[in-house]
């Protein structure tokens, strides 16, 4: 049965199923997916953003009562093996695109990684989400690797950071974006904690 761990935001479902953001709210007004509600906010488990994948790649208008019942099969589905079909009619199969299962596997990955590592503490940074145990703002990596820098930079600078955390760092960014007006780039370099001095020594 396919996993209902991975509960992803609107914006998450987005940033990992690559799916429009205006698709996703449509596809919840209209009732083609189903979210789960934590605490008023709706969360598309990892099969509902497969279903939107699949039925974009589809391109063939089905009735809501049929986009159910792909709902329902993609639920169950065991191995997630591409090329596993599931049929509609007589005259009309679906089958499982690698697409459609790398976005589950993606979601699976994603939300391990983002429950493991981002940590919302409001007595640490003022509650900006940091790497957990730590008080490195998620963003500060993020805005990090994109602007280059290697990960072996990173671990030099930020030792005490799991490897994997880096993996989770830039596509949460982009799910959350900040709210009002973003700082000026200078205020984020201002900000960012230092990183441990590294030891020096020197020849006699």
């Amino acid at each position: 049965m396919a996993s209902t761990s991975a509960l992803l935001t609107r914006r998450e479902a987005a940033e990992i199923g690559r799916v429009p953001l205006n698709a996703i709210d449509k596809a919840i007004e209209q009732g083609i997916v189903k979210p789960k509600r934590r605490a008023g906010k709706p969360l598309l488990p990892a099969h509902e953003v497969a279903l939107l994948v699949l039925l974009r790649q589809i391109d063939v208008t089905l009735p809501n009562k049929t986009k159910g019942r792909l709902r329902s099969w993609l639920a169950h589905l065991q191995p997630l093996a591409v090329g596993s079909e599931f049929e509609l009619s007589e005259a009309l199969r679906v089958a499982m695109t690698e697409d459609a299962a790398q976005t589950i596997e993606r979601a699976e990955s994603y939300t391990h990684l983002r429950d493991l590592y981002i940590e919302h503490n409001p007595a640490v940074m003022g509650g900006e989400p940091v790497i957990t145990g730590t008080r490195v703002p998620v963003r500060t990596i993020a805005g990090l690797i994109e602007m280059g820098e290697t990960r072996e930079a990173l671990r030099e600078d930020y030792p005490h950071i799991p490897e994997e955390a880096y993996a989770v760092a830039v596509p949460w960014t982009h799910a959350n974006p900040r709210r009002g007006r973003p700082p000026a780039p200078w205020d984020n370099a201002q900000n960012r904690p230092a990183p441990p001095k590294r030891s020096t020594t020197r020849s006699a």
